[in-house]
């Protein structure tokens, strides 16, 4: 038998790609969790709890409760694709200010 052949170093690439792919996913998942809250949406409805990225941040829903962190794209793109995904908000916050009646409508059509 050949050495690229043994067992043994299958089982030990295996575990090295294993160690590798958890790492990083730890490292995003850790990355994703100390980020400052940004954004705060208040659900009309709940909804289980869930996660989805959009426009790059990731946004935590749990309840009637949704969270993110900072992204690239506008405060208004935001909250109209938090009621594409998960429903039309009550309100809407960006860094502590929180949309009025008009931007909420805006949001939600």
């Amino acid at each position: 038998m050949l050495l690229s052949q043994s067992p043994l170093r299958a089982s030990m690439i295996f575990c090295v790609a294993a160690m590798t792919s958890l790492t990083l996913f730890t490292a995003t998942t850790v990355e994703a969790r100390t980020k400052a809250v940004v954004y705060t949406a208040e659900l009309q409805a709940p909804v289980e709890a869930t996660q989805e990225i959009i426009k790059d941040t990731v946004i935590h829903c749990a309840g009637t409760e949704c969270i993110g962190g900072q992204s690239s794209s506008a405060a208004r793109t935001i909250c109209a694709k938090i009621v594409d995904e998960f429903g039309p908000v009550a309100s809407f916050t960006y860094k502590g200010e929180a949309f009025d009646t008009e931007a909420l409508a805006k949001c939600n059509s």
